[in-house]
């Protein structure tokens, strides 16, 4: 295809391709529609095949010309950037086109990876917090781990009492509806709750007894059209039960793994918190590095890939937000507050991902059949799965497992520069 090609620089990291098509172009793509209509066409008067380009233009024009330009600016448009040797980032803007039956001229607008000069990258340097495990911790760490082999036992020769757990069923009523009914809930008696009150009305229940309770639900709540009103909560106690904790021994040790003796148990706690510790502080490590890198090493945004990447991230706010029993119309009228937030992030996602790109290029950092089959035996630990049915599905996935080639390699990238770096 002869074409006709100029590149413009438009606004940071946009090019402007202007592309032109003469007159044997298109009538080369006008007679290949109309050749392959020919057979199939059904018109009036003539057999199937035996109709003249004139009759066939006459009940095709309009969807020949609309087919044509199609295949005129997909291909044309493949071909120029095949000729200037550009790579554009998502699908171009095509814009002023003029389509006659001797001449086809138009505009596409592309966005291209901008030109990025790393200054530096090497000795980088960051805060990493020292990991020690204090006493308390474990001693808090133990009394979580007593309380999860807690065990609830019926209370039955007195009232519940502040601490109990009463099991019933209640419906909750607001101006007179119903808004809410469960049958066999617990509810444990506190003196600090969400439901301030609630708990203070049921002291001195007993099994069989109905309770009506009052209180006034708070401001901030899931459910907008009943926050700060007064509920009128009807229950049927059933049963009153009270936590009976196990003591802090060998045998609590043997029931919670493999341990003979609390000193074990604690050993292993210690070593847990530590793990835990040790983690985090990396993590923390990485990413004040990574703020390094930025801060060192500025360059141009395509302002399109930012503004994909930040209605990505807004999508997914607001579906957690749903998740949390928030709704659209909730999420619409914050979205103007949170924009600004949002659209810092996402630059940041960009910045940083065409650095550790630019990164592995320099390094000549590569993923090999060993990362993926290490990355594979993890994804598979993590989700239960058997291996084969892992290495299946990133067969039979090219793009998956594109995108995990490219983590795998942002990893390295990232390792990089961490064992370049220095501890402040």
């Amino acid at each position: 295809m002869s074409l006709k090609v100029s590149v413009h620089d438009g606004k940071k990291c946009e090019k402007i391709l202007k592309i032109e098509l003469p007159q044997n172009e298109i009538q080369k793509e006008f007679d290949e529609f109309y050749s392959s209509v020919a057979p199939k066409a059904r018109i009036p008067g003539f057999r199937p095949g035996k109709a003249p380009r004139h009759v066939l233009v006459m009940h095709y024009k309009d969807e020949a010309r609309e087919t044509v330009l199609k295949h005129l600016i997909s291909g044309s448009y493949k071909q120029a950037l095949q000729e200037k040797s550009l790579e554009p980032l998502g699908y171009p803007e095509i814009k002023d086109v003029n389509f006659k039956e001797d001449k086809l001229s138009y505009e596409a607008k592309i966005e291209i990876r901008p030109k990025i000069k790393l200054s530096r990258v090497s000795g980088l340097s960051a805060k990493k917090q020292k990991s020690e495990v204090k006493a308390e911790e474990v001693a808090e760490a133990l009394e979580r781990l007593r309380q999860s082999f807690a065990q609830y036992k019926v209370v039955e020769d007195r009232p519940a009492q502040l601490g109990d757990f009463i099991i019933a069923d209640y419906v909750c009523l607001v101006e007179g509806k119903e808004v809410e009914k469960r049958n066999d809930d617990w509810f444990e008696l506190k003196e600090e709750e969400f439901l301030k009150g609630f708990s203070a009305q049921l002291v001195g229940a007993k099994p069989g007894e109905e309770k009506d309770v009052q209180i006034q639900l708070p401001e901030k709540t899931g459910r907008p059209e009943i926050a700060g009103k007064s509920a009128a909560f009807k229950i049927k106690i059933k049963e009153v039960k009270t936590k009976v904790l196990p003591a802090l021994d060998d045998s609590l040790a043997k029931e919670a793994g493999e341990f003979q003796t609390l000193v074990e148990l604690k050993q292993q706690v210690e070593k847990d918190l530590l793990a835990s510790k040790e983690h985090d502080a990396e993590v923390q490590f990485e990413k004040f590095l990574l703020e390094e890198l930025l801060k060192h090493n500025k360059m141009d945004l395509p302002a399109g890939l930012v503004s994909r990447r930040l209605e990505h991230l807004l999508h997914d706010a607001q579906e957690n937000a749903k998740k949390r029993g928030g709704s659209d119309e909730e999420f619409k009228k914050a979205e103007p507050e949170l924009r600004p937030k949002f659209e810092a992030e996402a630059a940041r996602q960009i910045h940083l991902a065409f650095l550790l790109d630019e990164i592995a290029n320099q390094e000549k950092i590569t993923v090999t059949e060993e990362d993926f089959k290490k990355r594979f035996e993890r994804i598979a630990h993590e989700v239960r799965q058997p291996l084969e049915n892992v290495e299946r599905y990133y067969a039979q996935h090219e793009e998956a497992k594109e995108a995990l080639q490219d983590q795998i390699r942002n990893e390295k990238a990232i390792d990089f520069i961490k064992k370049n770096a220095k501890v402040a």
